[in-house]
């Protein structure tokens, strides 16, 4: 699981900073052409523009995954120590419920209705656009079921690691 959670990080974090630094360079060209050659960029805004929505939506399924997503911690702060794995887990298994309707199933839905719309500079396909909604689900489920792992993980280690009480080992109460 270790193993598979780090490629994971590592492709989503090459991608994003290949991106981001794609991004840096054609808004650079688009300034340039624009104030110093007079001649506007054509392409650089709409492509800026897909580019942060891959990003922004591949960048929620990372965050995610490393759970430093933003969280309401009211109920977790309130609730006994001994149950807040278990509410981290069901944290976990609304994520995956958000991410396989909303992001998997409607993003699916959204990239096939716009599959026939053609960006007008780039023309690039808008469902390709859009696959970033379908992919982003299936890399948070992924990255949740992982956590879920982790979060098994450590309440079986808790569990096996408890004290046996003094009246169980045979001894005495003091």
């Amino acid at each position: 699981m270790k193993k598979l959670r780090h490629w994971l990080d590592r492709t989503i974090e090459m991608f994003s900073c290949s991106l981001i630094c794609v991004m840096v360079l054609i808004a650079c060209w688009q300034v340039i052409s624009r104030y110093v050659f007079n001649t506007p960029s054509t392409f650089s805004e709409e492509f800026l523009r897909f580019s942060l929505v891959w990003l922004s939506v591949i960048g929620l399924a990372y965050v995610a995954g490393k759970s430093e997503h933003i969280s309401l911690t009211l109920f977790l702060d309130k609730c006994p120590q001994s149950l807040t794995t278990y509410w981290q887990i069901a944290i976990q298994v609304v994520f995956i419920l958000f991410s396989a309707y909303i992001l998997v199933i409607g993003g699916w839905k959204v990239s096939s209705n716009a599959m026939l719309q053609i960006s007008p500079v780039l023309q690039l396909s808008m469902g390709k656009v859009y696959y970033a909604l379908p992919l982003s689900g299936v890399l948070t489920i992924l990255y949740c079921l992982l956590n879920i792992s982790d979060l098994i993980t450590s309440l079986r280690a808790a569990a096996s690691d408890t004290p046996v009480s003094n009246e169980l080992a045979g001894g005495r109460y003091d």
